[in-house]
């Protein structure tokens, strides 16, 4: 088979002069032996000749002719090769050069896909893990924020204070009320640590260093007051200082933990699904999990939701390249955010976030989490922003008997909030005596022929139910004059939605919420949630004094709305068909109808 002439070409078995003669000349022209006269007189045979293809190749090597020879007769080979010529380059660039972490990002996000969830329902996991013998948790607080600690350590699930290492920007010790009595944590000041470390010896004048040195005079001078408004007021500065000497900290006084964790003090770690979790990993390869957040310069964990290293990533980070930990110590001084800047000193010795696993962990308290349609049947690690000991007091409180995994789904259950798309279990026992499906929806609907309209219908609802159920009441469709309240919803195939009156499943309104202005009634509403407009809403709240309907690609538990006139409801056929994806355990409660 003969080669392509462009090949041909490339390798010389063609001529290289591929360019047209130049065009004869009239006989009447006269021609003189010296080129430049010729040009003189207008010969267009002399320009030719002098400017010709062949004369100004020769100022060109000959390999690189054949190559640009190669490129103008296959034009879709140089954007290949300058691509390549690009990844190669990225390559070999350092971990943290701007080249090198977009060409990561764009080949993520290309090539990503989302990695299976069958370690949940896994009997016996890949890598085992013992809580209390391998996992070291690093706790962070400040002394604005010191009260939640006793907090943290009476919900988190945790045998005692000698696994967890309680790092701040002042140094004491805090009282914890046990239940064998009172009990003494030691927090330690990773401040002070990290700026007696030899690199930061010239820089002590930095303001941020001043600021600290304020807040340790007033802790010192016993002026509690002074010490909390300067906590408040620059606290978040100093907490950018912790993270670097209390890892370190950590792994001096842990080395042999398979696993270390970093959570604020607000951040509720979910312990059953967590050590499932992290069964599915080699403890001893560099592994960086977390909540992925910022732009592909430096795309790092979320503190507050939780940062996960493995024993791999811990001794990379520490003994792995020393220089590039003392570059990461001196940006410290004027970073922004701490778990930026951690994930940037990862990057430099080569440990980027897995960011497949992002979505299981989570930056908000369990009510008001985001249930979205593509992790309602994912495992849930953690939750955030429980700033009150009694919030965390309470989470700890609904979890304390928690066994098993928790998915995004459980939160209806372990808040005792029925499901409004699902049937009472209850009910559902009397029901499976009925024989006919029209006998057991019979048996949850009240029909009120004198109730018209849909104020009216709420309000009877509400009256009647709301208190004692948590349920939802829904409009029977095919008798559209009368208000048919079911107690719990009807099967799938029956065309009802559940609304309620004085409550909020979307949450808090941002970008992703789509509002339409100026709808008159809640049923409208509920009609844009499930029309075809809309293809992922999930849940959707009208406002009755304003007439803003919010359509949201997620649910959320929710609570009471007080002191606000509000009807909130589901996309019951879209939630219905997402539930039955979810997976169920050997003895542990169905998730299904």
């Amino acid at each position: 088979m003969p080669l392509p002439v462009s090949l041909r070409r490339l390798f010389g078995d063609l001529p290289s002069n591929t360019y047209p003669s130049p065009p004869s000349q009239p006989h009447f022209q006269t021609q003189t032996s010296n080129p430049y006269a010729n040009i003189a007189q207008g010969s267009p045979t002399a320009r030719s000749s002098l400017w010709s293809p062949r004369r100004r190749s020769r100022w060109v090597p000959r390999p690189l002719r054949k190559v640009i020879r190669f490129f103008k007769s296959n034009w879709l080979s140089l954007p290949l090769f300058l691509i390549v010529c690009f990844v190669l380059g990225a390559a070999v660039l350092p971990y943290d050069s701007t080249p090198r972490l977009a060409v990561r990002w764009n080949w993520v996000q290309l090539t990503g896909k989302r990695p299976t969830e069958d370690w949940v329902l896994r009997e016996r996991a890949r890598f085992e893990v013992n809580w209390e013998k391998d996992v070291g948790v690093v706790l962070k607080t400040g002394y604005g924020t010191r009260k939640r600690v006793g907090a943290w350590f009476e919900s988190v699930k945790v045998r005692g204070a000698e696994e967890v290492l309680v790092i701040a920007d002042f140094g004491g010790v805090i009282e914890l009320d046990g239940e064998g009595g009172k009990k003494v944590v030691e927090v330690y000041d990773m401040v002070k640590r990290g700026l007696e470390n030899p690199v930061l010896g010239g820089l002590l004048g930095h303001k941020r260093v001043g600021k600290y040195k304020r807040l340790t005079e007033a802790v010192g001078a016993g002026e509690e007051e002074l010490a909390a408004e300067l906590s408040k007021e620059f606290g978040w500065e100093l907490d950018a200082l912790k993270f670097l000497p209390g890892l370190e900290f950590a792994y001096e006084r842990w080395p042999d933990k398979k696993w270390y964790l970093l959570v604020d003090d607000d951040t509720f770690l979910v312990e059953t699904s967590l050590k499932r979790f992290l069964g599915e990993f080699d403890p001893e390869e560099e592994h960086y999990l977390g909540n992925a957040v910022g732009d592909f310069r430096a795309r790092f964990a979320h503190g507050g939701s939780a940062v996960v290293l493995s024993q791999g990533a811990m001794r990379a980070l520490v003994m792995g390249n020393p220089r590039a930990l003392r570059t990461s110590y001196l940006e410290s001084l004027d970073e922004v955010w701490g778990d930026r800047m951690l994930a940037k000193a990862l990057i430099r010795v080569g440990i980027y976030l897995e960011e497949g696993y992002a979505y299981l962990f989570n930056g908000e308290p369990p009510r008001r989490s985001k249930i979205r349609g593509d992790r309602m049947c994912s495992p849930i690690l953690s939750f955030h922003t429980l700033p009150e000991p009694e919030m965390m007091r309470d989470v700890g409180e609904h979890f304390r008997n928690v066994t098993e995994p928790v998915f995004w789904l459980d939160l209806w259950r372990i808040y005792g909030v029925h499901p409004p798309w699902t049937w009472d279990p209850e009910v559902a026992k009397r029901r499976r005596k009925v024989k006919g499906e029209k006998e057991r929806v019979e048996m949850a609907k009240i029909v009120l022929p004198g109730v018209k309209s849909e104020e009216g219908c709420l309000g009877e609802y509400n009256r009647r139910f709301r208190d004692s159920s948590g349920a939802g009441w829904v409009w029977g469709k095919p008798e559209p004059d009368t208000c048919v309240i079911y107690r719990y919803p009807p099967p799938i195939e029956y065309e009802v939605d559940a609304w309620t009156l004085d409550w909020d499943y979307v949450g808090l309104v941002d970008e992703a919420v789509h509002t339409v202005e100026n709808v008159a009634s809640p049923k409208e509403c509920m009609e844009k949630c499930t029309g075809r407009l809309f293809k992922k809403c999930i849940a959707w709240t009208w406002e009755p004094v304003t007439g803003k309907c919010h359509v949201s690609p997620w649910m959320i538990v929710g609570e009471k709305a007080k002191g606000q006139d509000k009807v909130s409801g589901f996309n019951i056929r879209r939630v219905r068909k997402l539930e039955r994806k979810c997976p169920t355990f050997d003895g542990y409660e169905s998730r299904r109808d």
